[in-house]
């Protein structure tokens, strides 16, 4: 053994990876070679492989044959969280980092996490992530994640700034180790989706988190047809329960912290958004329809009454008709509606026009379906222009939504360089409003990429932003893109996750 291995071994690294495995073969090179090549070099990383019955093992093997600073620990098939936190229990490191092994942390990802962790001795760093799809990235996965990560920011308590409960990932974030075993942190032993209430009370006992927005995690969505991710199996009847009952764990771990009470509200209404990512599966499978509807409801008992109407007037609707067992309604709204929505103005009020408004067959409460806010399919760009002076737009929207709240455009930097905001030029017709931006004089560095946001807030405070998407413009219309100018091009980008400003 050289005296590099004995020095490496015997002393404790500022930051200890650990990656959890299992039947990853084809991507765990490059994995640990993306941790191994890190600009940041105080580490250790520890492999912990839950009972693979791929190559798994042997790679791990072998890359510790290699490695001094690199760890295996082989063991029998438990579950990721049991891998994770027995690789917490063994993290040498003062910082503590989880990595899924098909996924590759960029070369200078702990460095920048690092470097603000040490400032201050933070319990808590995030960064930016995009996914990793046939070597492209991508945003377009992400609802309301780049956000969080669109600036830097600093915070003491979760109350500052509550949207962070949107980043639920252990992967693109640093833990101080010791305020981890401090609070008793881990993960639910046997749970798939046991990330979401291990986080989320890590942010609420945290005492300083920060958030950079530089990219440091790719998180991969492997091909179609190859063994798929725990997170792409949402529509498989298993996995749905597994994540309910995550949910409900944490529902439960707040059950005795009155300060928190607003915090997991917030939580479980975020919660009920996922899960309904799951519902149009239910159109096709009565097997999957029975077990969507007893978990769902039985969250909506173990919730009680939540102010949901941040969901969108859709959401609602689907939830009420889940709550009071309408099936057979919810599957029609599932299956045959489009994108587009039918407005039915009632006493200055807007509301979902389908055939379950005012229906004396299925009574439903009008607020269920009331559109207070711009929401998907009841909105459209009707033409954008880019020139060298202005980038234009025109929005589509029900006069009546627009009288009840405020509504403006932003070009947010994805790189979390500050954003652009339009200026509102007023109505300009029926349902029709207007915006500018004015480009002259921006200064940007080149290759910047700047995403287009539609943000809205509520007088009674509901507030809440949309990247634009296809859905969101006329059909055939992405056609007439790339619009260009000497700033940069407009298009359709992946990594923006829909309509974005490339700059040259």
């Amino acid at each position: 053994m050289s005296l590099e291995r004995i020095v490496d071994v015997d002393r404790a690294p500022l930051l200890s990876i650990v990656v959890l495995v299992y039947n990853t073969a084809p991507y765990l090179p490059e994995c640990f070679d993306s941790l191994l090549q890190q600009d940041y070099r105080d580490i250790e990383i520890i492999a912990v492989d839950d009972g693979s019955s791929d190559d798994s093992l042997a790679i791990c093997r072998a890359y510790e044959a290699r490695h001094p600073n690199f760890r295996c620990i082989g063991k029998h098939n438990e579950g990721g969280a049991v891998s994770g936190n027995l690789g917490v229990s063994l993290a040498r490191g003062r910082y503590v980092a989880l990595v899924d092994s098909d996924d590759v942390v960029t070369r200078d990802g702990y460095r920048l996490l690092m470097e603000q962790a040490l400032q201050a001795d933070v319990d808590i760093v995030i960064g930016r992530a995009a996914r990793l799809q046939d070597g492209r990235l991508s945003s377009v996965a992400f609802l309301y994640e780049p956000y969080v990560w669109s600036r830097r920011r600093r915070f003491d308590s979760v109350n500052e700034f509550p949207d962070v409960i949107h980043d639920c990932f252990y992967w693109n974030k640093v833990f101080r180790t010791a305020f981890l075993r401090e609070h008793g942190l881990g993960m639910v032993p046997g749970l798939l989706y046991a990330d979401r209430p291990f986080v989320h009370r890590a942010y609420w006992y945290s005492r300083r988190t920060v958030i950079i927005p530089e990219l440091v995690y790719h998180w991969r969505r492997r091909p179609e047809g190859a063994t798929a991710s725990i997170s792409q199996n949402i529509r498989q009847a298993d996995n749905f329960i597994d994540r309910i009952h995550s949910m409900k764990l944490e529902w439960h771990d707040f059950d005795d912290v009155p300060a928190a009470a607003g915090y997991r509200r917030a939580i479980a209404v975020a919660n009920l958004q996922r899960a309904l990512h799951a519902a149009p599966g239910i159109v096709a499978s009565p097997t999957f329809r029975k077990v969507f509807i007893e978990q769902m409801q039985a969250l909506l008992a173990l919730y009680g009454e939540l102010d949901c109407r941040s969901l969108g007037a859709r959401r609602c609707l689907y939830l009420e008709l889940i709550r009071r067992g309408e099936v057979e309604a919810l599957c029609f709204l599932l299956g045959v509606t489009s994108e587009r929505g039918w407005i039915a103005e009632i006493d200055g009020a807007c509301y979902w026009k389908q055939p379950f408004l005012d229906n004396p067959e299925v009574p439903l409460p009008r607020a269920a379906m009331r559109l207070e806010f711009p929401n998907i399919g009841f909105f459209r760009l009707r033409d954008i222009s880019l020139d060298e002076n202005s980038l234009d737009l025109t929005l589509d929207l029900h006069d009546r939504i627009m009288e009840g709240c405020a509504v403006w455009f932003e070009l947010h930097s994805i790189q979390g360089e500050g954003s652009w905001e339009f200026q509102p030029e007023g109505r300009i017709g029926e349902h029709r409003w207007r915006y500018r931006l004015d480009l002259r004089g921006r200064e940007c560095r080149p290759g910047s990429l700047y995403g287009l946001v539609l943000h809205y807030r509520t007088g009674d405070g509901i507030h809440g932003r949309y990247r634009i998407g296809p859905a969101m413009v006329p059909p055939g219309w992405p056609a007439s893109l790339p619009l260009r100018s000497s700033l940069g091009s407009l298009m359709f980008s992946p990594e923006a996750g829909g309509l974005g400003l490339a700059v040259n």
